[in-house]
């Protein structure tokens, strides 16, 4: 597992220097998600009034200094950081945690899209540091800022899963760039949860986030401008790509519910059948035949309450 050092106390156009041995890996990353955006017309008509809008400064310098690391500008880098606000149809995802072990883990595999394996091969661990210590971690790649899975030693971890409502996508905050904003600046589990919860968003999504502490655990059922919090049945916590609060949003027969009801119930059985909070049966629930899918890129355990990120993908 390639474990890469982000400096946050450097300045923001520095920060990300550490990825300048990465070019080819970004150039086909970013290659790849551009033409899937170019081809659905998405953002690049507003993209300079998005940018001032709704991204940070440091968030644009960051986007700036990835630009001299690879072939792409720096509206073409932020248009695919927005990859998942622009088209979370193509993800799937299953996460997971027991809430009665002496452990605290949280389980994800993250389903996406790609061709020639280059999300599983070109995943890497990013530890932000601040003060010579980690602040937070994120399983991510080369040349994106935001965060779709992270851990913050000690306090919480968060993943994020898609989902569609009947509610219609706003020019708002993109989730993934939120996520990463709340492992950076909270402090503990409740303000992560009011956060996540009532931050403005551009699109729909399920954020699950586990506590370092007991009674920690909840999933945050999102559209961009409601949200609803969902807590364990039975010591068990469960999200995979549908809305089991926010029914009056959810959508019918959409593409992500395919196989999520199915999921869903495959991980309820076998966490009853043996619900050990320990890594090898976490895995090998991530493994199953009927949880695991043909699009899964990441397979991930968090721990967070020493920050401990357990990583398989199919290279």
């Amino acid at each position: 597992m390639k474990r890469i050092k982000i400096n946050l106390d450097l300045h923001p156009l520095e920060r990300w220097n550490s990825i300048k041995n990465y070019k080819n890996e970004i150039n086909s990353l970013l290659k790849y998600y551009l033409e899937d955006l170019s081809d659905a017309g998405i953002f690049e008509t507003y993209i300079d009034t998005y940018k001032e809008l709704f991204i940070s400064e440091p968030y644009k310098q960051e986007i700036k200094s990835i630009s001299n690391y690879c072939d792409f500008e720096e509206n073409q880098i932020l248009i695919t950081n927005l990859y998942y606000d622009a088209l979370k149809f193509v993800f799937g995802c299953t996460a997971f945690c027991t809430t009665d072990g002496i452990e605290k883990l949280h389980a994800r595999n993250l389903d996406w899209w790609t061709e020639n394996n280059i999300l599983s091969s070109f995943s890497k661990v990013f530890d932000f540091e601040k003060n010579g210590k980690t602040l937070f971690s994120l399983v991510s790649w080369p040349g994106f800022i935001g965060a779709l899975s992270g851990v913050k030693p000690g306090a919480f971890s968060i993943t994020l899963n898609a989902v569609l409502s009947n509610e219609e996508p706003q020019f708002a905050l993109p989730v993934t760039f939120l996520i990463r904003d709340v492992l950076e600046k909270a402090s503990t589990f409740n303000e992560a949860v009011k956060m996540l919860s009532e931050t403005p968003i551009a699109s729909d999504c399920l954020l699950m986030i586990i506590g370092a502490n007991k009674n920690e655990n909840v999933v945050i059922e999102r559209t961009p401008s409601s949200f609803s919090i969902r807590k364990p049945i039975e010591d068990k916590l469960i999200v995979t790509n549908e809305y089991l609060t926010l029914t009056e949003n959810k959508l019918t027969n959409d593409s992500l519910q395919t196989t999520a009801s199915g999921r869903h119930l495959r991980v309820n059985q076998l966490l009853t059948d043996n619900p050990s909070a320990n890594i090898e049966n976490y895995f090998n629930i991530l493994s199953d035949d009927k949880v695991k899918m043909d699009i899964t890129v990441q397979q991930m355990i968090f721990n967070p309450v020493n920050g401990d990120i357990h990583l398989k993908t199919n290279n």
